[in-house]
């Protein structure tokens, strides 16, 4: 089977099981629309609420402008350190992470499967880094994993982005599919999240309709395999009843907050870039994205190009490559459960 057949089978797959599971959820994309013109709205607000919580959880916070602050945060927290766990997350790409440690000679260690095999220059897709790639056999991906645990073992530190912040409690939402993203912010002794500020939502509840939406519409799942939902560095009593951090988990979490235009996004009342969940529903349906976007990268489809050129700062980013092959049908319109529209 070629990458493009394996591709429009998993796309078909994930479509199918869509349909069938919003027959069961008919008022989602309702709530979930509520739910982020809400927070777009109320941006500056939802950041100060999440940033005091987050400290009296625990973590560390450090607000970002624009991407060069945040790489450089990522770095200064890494000290000496030359080595990171690392798992897959869109904001990565827009902050240009990789490239950047690497070229400061910071090792990551990537923990996504489909980053272990697909060409990290090309980020085809928001959860399936492997959709463009030939099919593995059991026995690699066997090998792969235990890799991916000898290296983890043996490393302090761990960079995850957030499905969800959560402002009234202070807690991080990671969804995923393999436990990797657990095993990068659990295993370390440090866990840096890098999210952007529109990540931010008022309640647990709002954190699961989001998680439940990226699921379904993304990748055709009630909701994915795991869920973790992480509030400060590990804690835990003794028998003495002394608390004692990083029994279970890190012993620090740092957050960084980016916020690259998207507080001015909110003020200026443009909140369709604030919206969109990096799902990949738009991409399921999508005719072009199958011809252009596994060779190129799922940021240069039409609907995210549109969205992220409001927002995204003055640097070099693939995100702002003009986009010359949507087809104008408008199915990503359609499907798209926050309703952003292009």
């Amino acid at each position: 089977m070629n990458t493009t057949a394996k591709a429009e089978k998993i796309l078909g797959q994930i479509q199918a099981q869509r349909e069938t599971l919003l027959a069961d959820y008919s008022t989602l994309a309702q709530k979930v629309q509520n739910l982020k013109s809400s927070t777009a709205r109320e941006l500056n607000k939802m950041v100060g609420r999440a940033t005091t919580m987050l400290k009296v959880k625990g973590c560390q916070v450090f607000l970002a402008k624009d991407p060069s602050e945040a790489r450089e945060q990522v770095l200064k927290i890494l000290s000496t350190n030359q080595k990171a766990l690392i798992s897959k997350d869109p904001i990565f790409t827009e902050i240009n992470l990789h490239q950047f440690l690497q070229e400061k000679n910071v090792k990551l260690v990537q923990t996504d499967l489909g980053e272990r095999v697909a060409p990290l220059s090309i980020d085809v897709h928001p959860r399936m880094a492997s959709i463009n790639t030939s099919v593995m056999d059991k026995e690699h991906l066997l090998q792969l994993k235990n890799d991916i645990r000898e290296e983890s073992s043996q490393t302090d530190f761990g960079i995850t982005g957030a499905d969800a912040i959560i402002a009234e409690t202070g807690t991080i939402a990671l969804l995923e599919s393999e436990g990797n993203v657990r095993l990068t912010s659990n295993l370390p002794y440090n866990h840096i999240v890098i999210a952007g500020v529109e990540k931010i939502v008022p309640t647990l509840e709002d954190a699961l309709t989001v998680c439940r939406t990226s699921s379904i519409y993304g990748l055709g799942k009630d909701l994915l395999n795991y869920i973790s939902f992480i509030s400060g560095p590990s804690r835990t009593a003794d028998i003495e009843f002394r608390m004692v951090q990083g029994m279970h988990g890190p012993k620090e979490v740092y957050v960084i907050l980016v916020d690259n235009g998207r507080m001015a996004a909110s003020k200026k009342g443009e909140f369709d870039a604030l919206k969109c969940l990096h799902c990949g529903g738009c991409l399921v349906d999508c005719p072009a994205y199958l011809k252009k976007g596994l060779k190129f990268g799922y940021h240069y489809s039409g609907k995210r190009k549109a969205i992220l050129s409001k927002f995204l700062s003055g640097e070099s980013s693939p995100y702002q490559e003009e986009c010359t092959y949507c087809l104008d049908c408008e199915k990503c319109n359609t499907i798209c459960p926050v309703g952003l529209k292009i």
